[in-house]
């Protein structure tokens, strides 16, 4: 007997006003990136960042409780400034799963996809749109600055 689970995909689309270039600087570079990542309410330090195929990245979130969680992944696609893909794997799981990102100019805006595929459960799912979405909450301001 043959059983397909269906796994959930989170994706989430946001139009930005700023060019792909700027969003995609914002995603790029350490200390741009290290101003926005993570959900509302966390502060995150970019500890490893290797923007690069193959290179890896680390970002510890200090969540409002004082609790830290680092999130690991190397970088799969990066082709400026259209799309790039990196696994997401909190440190201390067993769970990779993979974020993509595609920029698409829109009128001088920026239309962003995020698709983040491999989140096993809905919960898991549910708390990564939840997680994503205060994050790029906080880009938007971030890119109005």
């Amino acid at each position: 007997m043959n059983t397909m689970t269906e796994v959930p995909t989170l994706e989430i689309k946001r139009l930005f006003d700023a060019s792909p270039e700027r969003v995609f600087d914002a995603w790029m570079k350490r200390e741009r990136w290290q101003a926005w990542i993570g959900p509302e309410g966390t502060n995150c330090k970019v500890t490893k960042f290797e923007p690069k195929v193959g290179g890896r990245y680390r970002v510890v979130m200090r969540m409002s409780d004082g609790r830290e969680l680092p999130v690991v992944g190397v970088f799969r696609t990066i082709d400026p400034p259209h799309r790039f893909a990196m696994t997401w794997k909190w440190e201390l799981g067993s769970d990779d799963s993979l974020v993509t990102v595609v920029l698409r100019d829109v009128g001088g805006k920026t239309e962003m996809t995020l698709r983040h595929d491999g989140l096993l459960t809905q919960e898991n799912c549910d708390g990564h749109a939840k997680g994503w979405n205060g994050a790029l909450n906080k880009l938007e301001a971030y890119l109005g600055s």
